[in-house]
């Protein structure tokens, strides 16, 4: 993979995690806290973590978000990808990864077809098929306005 290739691959996850990230505080119900490796380690680090590698290596597992339903005061661990179109056989190799070091957890996928969202046990049992995001807090009209600005931009790139 070329340097060009690999910052636009992390450019759409960003975008992807932003997307995600304002999605839920839009609606009102959820505090979003990011959570993710890239926050985490560094802070560690410069507190003196020696980079033991069982530890960093669960570290680098380390879902984006932990996000709070401010109702129910459930919260639950959230890992959001970028993939162009949907591919099952990704999803479950991804989802056995985050198993092993964050269970529970949950995966949150953006594609250009739409928002996917499950746990990652169940993603686990149905060999990689997740289902479409469909939450009673988060309407479809949210979802597809947000699913306009990432169709947006990976129409202009």
């Amino acid at each position: 993979m070329n340097h060009i290739t690999f910052a636009r691959n992390l450019v759409k996850g960003k975008i992807a995690e932003t997307i995600f990230a304002q999605m839920l505080r839009e609606v009102g119900t959820f505090t979003v806290l990011e959570f993710g490796y890239e926050k985490i380690v560094p802070e560690l680090v410069g507190e003196g973590l020696k980079e033991e590698k069982g530890t960093l290596n669960i570290l680098r597992t380390s879902p984006d978000f932990a996000v709070i339903n401010k109702k129910t005061k459930e919260v639950r661990l959230i890992e959001v990808k970028y993939l162009h179109t949907l591919n099952n056989d990704y999803v479950f190799r991804y989802a056995q990864r985050m198993a092993e070091s964050w269970n529970p957890s949950y995966l949150f996928i953006a594609t250009l077809d739409g928002f996917y969202f499950d746990e990652v046990s169940i993603i686990c049992e149905n060999k990689g098929n997740i289902s479409p995001l469909n939450h009673p807090q988060i309407p479809k009209d949210v979802q597809e306005n947000y699913l306009k600005i990432l169709r947006d931009f990976e129409g202009n790139n």
